[in-house]
């Protein structure tokens, strides 16, 4: 597994030099979070490399790893729609049914997690409600940019998840590209063997039911295709 350890190196080494270029805050502190790859072995070794592209992490005035945190399990509000996704996507070949999906657990995160890279748009942590104005603020540095587009590169996913965060995909990483929309509305973009779905974050207000088999049934009709 060379290959694969040499990717966390890439990784770290990759926010080693970007945090440093971040600016300090008012503390003195460059307060950074990592994340991407949760176990780089079973991400490479999935039948589908999945990434999901979230805004920024909710709070914490140090460095902290998101990678760890998800390794443990994470939390229900987010993580639980996160695992019946990568479940239904892993899978999407078959027929899951709700049964196989509605019951989730932190040991049911924790097996079904290791299997995706989780990217914030945003390394500085904001609050329990979203700053769009700050995360703006971030992407339009370049070098934030050129960072986001080395680390996404790491991965080389099959299937990149927009929880949320779609527009900013389309106006500043892939600036220009075009969307196009299944025959239920959600809008995706489908080249060089790589799929981009814009779709609700995993915490939306939604049955989640609802806002699982929407995903799901996406991928599938984009496969097809």
């Amino acid at each position: 597994y060379t290959t694969l350890f040499r990717s966390r190196n890439l990784e770290e080494k990759l926010f080693d030099e970007w945090q440093e270029k971040l600016v300090y805050n008012l503390e003195n502190k460059k307060i950074f979070v990592r994340d991407g790859l949760v176990d780089e072995k079973s991400y490479f070794k999935a039948p589908v490399k999945i990434l999901y592209l979230l805004k920024e992490v909710n709070g914490g005035d140090r460095d902290w790893d998101l990678r760890e945190y998800i390794e443990n399990g994470g939390r229900a509000a987010t993580w639980d729609n996160i695992t019946r996704w990568t479940k239904g996507i892993l899978k999407y070949k078959e027929e899951l049914e709700w049964s196989s999906l509605e019951n989730i657990n932190e040991d049911s995160r924790k097996e079904i997690l290791r299997y995706i890279v989780a990217v914030n748009l945003k390394k500085i942590p904001g609050g329990y409600t979203t700053d769009c104005k700050k995360i703006e603020d971030f992407l339009e540095k370049p070098s934030n940019i050129n960072y986001l587009k080395k680390q996404i590169s790491l991965y080389n996913p099959d299937i990149i998840i927009c929880c949320g965060t779609g527009w900013w995909y389309s106006n500043y990483i892939e600036k220009g590209m075009k969307w196009e929309k299944t025959k239920r509305g959600i809008l995706y973009n489908k080249e060089n063997n790589k799929i981009i779905i814009s779709y609700s974050h995993p915490a939306a207000r939604v049955s989640s039911n609802l806002l699982c088999y929407g995903l799901i049934d996406a991928v599938k009709e984009i496969y097809k295709k």
